[in-house]
């Protein structure tokens, strides 16, 4: 029988331990055994390698003894260190993330911390039964423990609160194996109950399988995530890390004790009952891009299908090495395999760009122009399709071995890094350069954020929009770039709530959520930065009560939204097709074209996408004929008033104005040559701004008069007096104003304004 096993962090050998006290090493994959070490005088129940931190590769591995000790042990099966840990057996050992301290769980129920060179640094806590099981968190602080049918989150160096929940049913047994991800920040576990549970970080239930037919006795979350893998009595399984079930093998081992992740993600192993260990190789998984399907369907081999050539499919080997990732989109397939990237260009698959890799990859994202690769050592680099890195973004604090697909997002001209240090901060950089954006490129958010996910449409970083969802399910809409001239920060916008899921279109921005229970389309989202009250005009519902609870959508090409649910099921979805194009016509510049379309279809929701489009643009004869179309009469005369303004800085600011922009239109009358210090003055009492207008007039030494005649004018018609203390002391200072000289001023100003343009 073996009893525990693991692999080796530099290279990727198994170690496993037999209960006739030897140990045994396995080829990296797994069809021979290389060595067997000389007798260890006991049965070792756990075993746990010195973890890679950064370049560092320590070949050595603590051992969990079942005569209570704790032993070292290095890379060839030399004792280094033996100390007594527990009275009992000593049933499980684990290292922290970094490596610098150990924690240890034995028959006695005491939980013990270690230093790196085995010397006792605390007892956490002890509990009146076993711990069979326990795990660290992401932090590197937070420690979750199995005992009885209790799971608790403890603090080991903070004074944070613990969190205790039940496991499993009182009196359904106890919890025999749990494993937390570092990545995605879920824990799973399971039980006597035959039941294996997915939890958050909080405690709360997040799945709850169907029994099984025997008691679960390992699991093990693949590397990056994605995946978990399930140990029984003669069965394993590969789940989702939203539960539903993959795959599942029988082989006749009897239970599967452990179950360990190779360091690439790509093979698995276990210790069975049976005393024989199984290894399997991760295969099936298939993407779709269009009409296009890519299959791994063997360990080094993936086929291409084409749905519009059903006869002819294409097999891609890679002999040298398994295939680690591989991602498809965008008219592309990246594959990278342990020591390779191949860059393949739809249809053509005969002539790749290869480049060399140092590190296994965990994570591919693709854009239109570029996609980045992330690997635990390197970290993130962004890459063209022609193989030619474009740049390294970097930044204090960086844990490229915690981004997950939902914690990086990638556009043509942006990156987008959500911090894993502070999970309220994301950081946008240029792909091209790595640097941030602007100064300081960082949205805040007063919530911890989830999810993020990028627009794939636009020019610039300009055009570009971004989404969050944050731990309140609250869906927001952001710029990844600052306007010209604007001192304030990112614009956060909220958008929807009760969120599950979010995905922008591959070649529009139209942007898909499912939110309670319902589908939403918002065919163009940026409309909340031109006019809030076209948003919901502009937005396709649909009902998706037969998505389930916690749908994800997969993708959204074209006009086919494609959603996976809880069970594993792909459903998919579509919406109109005369919205994209809408945006091909726009994008062109082609408003009468896009005109002639809305008349054609006559709908309401394009006519508002319309009107909004045309205002961001600024093509004021489309946006008039849309506003007409949807009925919106104020915002139709405003309109038509810009249109006849002469003057273009001051069209400019009053369409700042239209958009709620005060300070953008404030600006660019300022910045106007000569500035057009009156009609910014003009615009802040309008919006009863009378501390900015009268800062206005000081600075520039002019219309001060102006602004008291207007305050006094306001305050007489309220039947009020004067509560300003600089408006009082003006006052005094200037006494009694003289209007006449006030309408002159007035008058001479819209001259000026009027000789910088003839009104249309």
């Amino acid at each position: 029988m073996y009893t525990a096993l693991s692999y080796t962090p530099s290279s990727p050998y198994i170690y496993a331990t037999n209960d006739d006290c030897t140990m045994s090493v396995f080829s990296p994959d797994g069809d021979e055994e290389v060595q067997r070490s000389a007798d260890l005088e006991c049965t070792v129940s756990d075993v746990a390698w010195f973890p890679t931190a950064g370049k560092t590769v320590v070949d050595m591995f603590a051992a969990a003894c079942t005569d209570g000790t704790l032993r070292f042990f290095k890379k060839n099966g030399t004792l280094e260190k033996k100390v007594d840990a527990h009275d009992g057996a000593c049933i499980v050992v684990k290292w922290n993330v970094d490596g610098s301290s150990m924690v240890t769980g034995g028959e006695d129920g005491e939980v013990k911390v270690w230093s790196r060179n085995g010397n006792l640094r605390s007892q956490l806590v002890s509990y009146a039964t076993p711990v069979y099981t326990l795990s660290w968190g992401p932090d590197n602080d937070s420690l979750l423990i199995a005992s009885s049918n209790k799971l608790s989150i403890i603090k080991t160096q903070s004074r944070g609160k613990s969190i205790q929940w039940d496991g499993l049913p009182k009196d359904k047994g106890v919890v025999t194996a749990l494993d937390w991800n570092h990545v995605n920040n879920l824990i799973v576990s399971g039980g006597e109950d035959c039941c294996y549970r997915i939890f958050d970080s909080f405690g709360l239930p997040v799945y709850t399988s169907n029994p099984h037919e025997h008691v679960i006795t390992s699991v093990a979350w693949r590397p990056n995530g994605t995946a978990f893998a399930v140990g029984s009595y003669n069965v394993v399984r590969l789940c989702d890390k939203t539960g539903w079930t993959y795959g599942r093998e029988r082989p006749e081992v009897g239970s599967i004790m452990k179950i360990r992740w190779s360091p690439d993600g790509t093979q698995l192993a276990g210790a069975c009952g049976g005393g024989r260990v199984i290894f399997a190789q991760l295969t099936d998984r298939s993407l779709e891009y269009g009409s296009v399907t890519a299959t791994l369907t063997e360990p080094k081999k993936i086929l291409i299908e084409d749905a519009r050539n059903a006869d002819d499919g294409e097999e891609l080997d890679f002999p040298r090495d398994r295939v680690v990732e591989f991602a498809l989109g965008y008219d592309h397939l990246v594959v990278c395999t342990a020591s390779q990237c191949f860059i393949y260009e739809s249809p053509n698959y005969n002539t790749p760009q290869i480049f060399d890799l140092r590190n296994p990859v965990n994570l591919i994202v693709l854009s239109q122009k570029n996609f980045a690769i992330v690997d635990t050592v390197q970290g993130i680099g962004v890459y063209n399709y022609e193989g030619r890195q474009l740049s390294t973004p970097r930044f204090q604090g960086l844990r490229p071995e915690f981004l997950s697909a939902d914690g990086l997002s990638l556009s043509s001209d942006v990156i987008a890094i959500l911090d894993q240090t502070d999970f309220k901060t994301i950081r946008c950089f240029d792909t091209l350069t790595g640097r941030p954006l602007g100064s300081g490129a960082e949205i805040k958010h007063d919530q911890e954020i989830t999810k993020i996910a990028l627009s794939q449409f636009g020019k610039s970083s300009m055009d570009r929009r971004m989404v969050f969802i944050d731990s309140n399910r609250e869906l927001f809409v952001t710029p990844t770039a600052q306007l010209p001239g604007v001192k304030k920060k990112f614009a956060v916008q909220k958008l929807c709530t009760q969120v599950d899921t979010v995905a922008w279109n591959d070649a529009s921005d139209m942007l898909a959520v499912i939110s309670d229970s319902r589908l939403f389309t918002y065919f163009y989202p940026h409309a909340l930065y031109v006019d809030k009250d076209l948003v919901g005009q502009t937005l396709d519902v649909q009902d998706g009560a037969e998505f389930g609870k916690i749908p994800v959508i997969k993708s959204f090409f074209g006009t086919t939204i494609t959603v996976r649910r809880a069970d594993g099921a792909l459903l998919t979805s579509t919406v109109p097709p005369y919205p994209a194009m809408l945006y091909d016509y726009v994008n062109a510049g082609r408003f009468k074209e896009a005109v002639r379309l809305c008349r054609f279809i006559k709908n309401k929701q394009l006519w508002a996408t319309l009107a909004a489009m045309a205002i961001y643009h600024q093509d004021l004869d489309s946006a008039e004929i849309a506003l007409s179309a949807t009925k919106e009469v104020d915002k139709l005369q405003y309109i038509k008033y810009i249109k006849g303004i002469g003057s273009s800085e001051v069209r400019n600011a009053e369409m700042m104005l239209y958009k709620r922009c005060h300070e953008e239109a404030e600006s660019i009358l300022l910045q106007a040559s000569p500035p057009l210090v009156y009609h910014a003055i003009k615009m802040n009492i309008k919006l009863f701004k009378w501390d900015r207008a009268l800062s206005i007039a000081t600075k520039n030494k002019k219309y001060i008069d102006v602004v008291l005649w207007y305050r006094k004018k306001f305050l007489d018609g309220f039947k009020r007096s004067e509560n300003l203390d600089e408006f009082k002391k003006l006052a005094r200072e200037m006494g009694d104003i003289d209007e006449d000289a006030v309408k002159e001023k007035k008058r001479q100003a819209k001259e000026e304004e009027a000789g910088r343009g003839e009104r249309k």
